[in-house]
């Protein structure tokens, strides 16, 4: 099998800021393909949200299958075992409706499943960080997840 060319284009789904993104620290990177958070914080013992930590947009006239996941445990690291808990949830709009399942960050294969977003629609993605009781200001933690764009 052979194919040639092969185009580079633009992306048709891709990260954009939202309400919370500066709080967050986002940075997208080039094209909206990736987003990179370095101000995400939580609390001992009790939950802090981000509503809007940052948009995920369709740019296409039709709607697109997307899945935000958490492959495996490699993809975290640090004081892991001072979190209570991370979730990760894709809502419609700030406090709004929820799209696919909660992200439990720390289990394997944890995701939203695959959501249909809705052509020149832009969603936002919620982070819900709670650190133990005993955690201290030094614990820290880092998360990768993967935005899955379905092909056309």
């Amino acid at each position: 099998m052979q194919a040639t060319p092969i185009n580079a284009e633009s992306a048709k789904v891709r990260f954009v800021t939202a309400a919370d993104s500066t709080a967050a620290g986002a940075s997208i990177g080039t094209n909206g393909t990736y987003v990179s958070f370095n101000s995400i914080a939580g609390w001992p013992n009790s939950t802090r949200t981000y509503q809007a930590a940052v948009g995920i947009q369709n740019l296409d006239t039709v709607a697109r299958t997307i899945e935000l996941k958490f492959d495996d445990e490699e993809d975290w690291s640090g004081d892991t075992g001072n979190i209570d808990y991370i979730f990760v949830i894709v809502r419609d709009t700030a406090g709004g409706t929820q799209q696919g399942g909660t992200i439990n960050v720390g289990t394997a294969d944890s995701s939203t499943g695959e959501i249909s977003i809705p052509a020149s629609t832009t969603w936002v993605v919620e982070w819900n960080i709670k650190w133990a009781a005993g955690a201290s200001s030094t614990n820290t933690v880092s998360v990768k997840l993967t935005l899955i764009v379905a092909g056309e």
